[in-house]
């Protein structure tokens, strides 16, 4: 399930961090806590597993400013409201959430308090074997690599042959945690806008600073083509890694 919160800050214009996808997740988790205490602390100390693998299985999208211009400290936001959207396949996560946000009714960021002036939930799209999506975050997807004797990841590049692999993989890992079996069809093919990508160049990349570590993450539009189970678990919890950190959030195009 999705949700969709419009903001009002508290002046306009307003001054937001260039790196504020950590503030984001912090305040997710606040709004959780008002709910269940009990929930949040699991969601964030432990999370949902699949073998060795973590995930927290929710996903978010980038602050949507209708109106805005670059400062040298952050965004300058010129919008009177703008808009956020949170996305989960995990129904106790959506509930909690959405009753933190009626407790909350505000949050912060940077110096500023945006007031939660509505929020609404998205229905779900009617997914196809074949669906064009654009990306409300960046998708992050790494390898294992190893550099001087130790393991680390390589972030891939929007051409890279593994990418579309590297995406599967990891729906599938999140598919089995959320149901508890395989879906019926695992196949799924991935592949970025590569004429968006040619006229953008090294623009389509994003270098996002996230408590101090720097990840490569893709902002580019992108086709699927396989399991509608898959595609609809990339759409509610995240294509690709990170995604509690705002990375991995798509909408239909």
């Amino acid at each position: 399930m999705r949700l969709v919160l419009s903001l009002q800050p508290d002046r306009v214009p307003c001054t937001i961090p260039f790196s504020y996808s950590h503030a984001l997740t912090a305040v997710i988790y606040r709004f959780l806590a008002r709910s269940s205490h009990d929930y949040a602390r699991f969601l964030h100390d432990e999370g949902y597993r699949a073998g060795a693998k973590r995930f927290k299985l929710f996903t978010f999208s980038q602050l949507l400013i209708p109106e805005r211009t670059l400062a040298s400290d952050g965004l300058v936001c010129l919008s009177k409201q703008i808009s956020w959207q949170i996305s989960s396949p995990i129904p106790e996560f959506v509930e909690h959430l959405a009753a933190g946000l009626l407790q909350v009714g505000e949050m912060r960021l940077g110096e500023h308090e945006f007031a939660i002036t509505r929020v609404e939930v998205v229905p779900p799209p009617v997914f196809a074997q074949e669906m064009r999506l654009r990306c409300l975050s960046p998708i992050v997807v790494s390898v294992p690599e190893e550099r001087a004797g130790k393991l680390s990841a390589r972030y891939l590049r929007a051409d890279d042959p593994r990418l579309s692999e590297a995406l599967r993989q990891n729906l599938l890992r999140k598919f089995l945690v959320v149901h508890g079996h395989e879906p019926a069809d695992s196949s799924l093919a991935v592949a970025l806008d590569r004429k968006y990508g040619e006229r953008h160049g090294e623009g389509i990349y994003r270098l996002v600073e996230y408590k101090g570590t720097k990840i490569k993450a893709i902002m580019a539009p992108l086709t699927v083509r396989g399991s509608l189970e898959l595609i609809e678990m990339g759409y509610e919890a995240g294509f690709g890694e990170k995604n509690s950190m705002g990375f991995g959030m798509v909408e239909v195009i």
